[in-house]
């Protein structure tokens, strides 16, 4: 659970520069349409639901 509440706590401290940095791989991702990009912005995905504890069935995806 500290490890939980750790992660949390460095991402509020830190929330302005997420935010930065997932706006700029949307930019990247609409401006550079090839599969490259799409590769390192599923990793990204992947990691935001695995830290959400999205597994299986329990995905953010809505045709899920």
């Amino acid at each position: 659970m500290d490890l939980i509440m750790s992660i949390i706590k460095i991402l509020m401290d830190n929330f302005k520069v997420v935010l930065e940095v997932i706006g700029i791989a949307a930019a990247v991702a609409v401006v550079t349409p090839n599969k490259a990009d799409d590769k390192v912005v599923q990793m990204i995905l992947n990691a935001v639901n695995f830290l959400g504890g999205n597994f299986g069935k329990s995905t953010n995806h809505p045709d899920a």
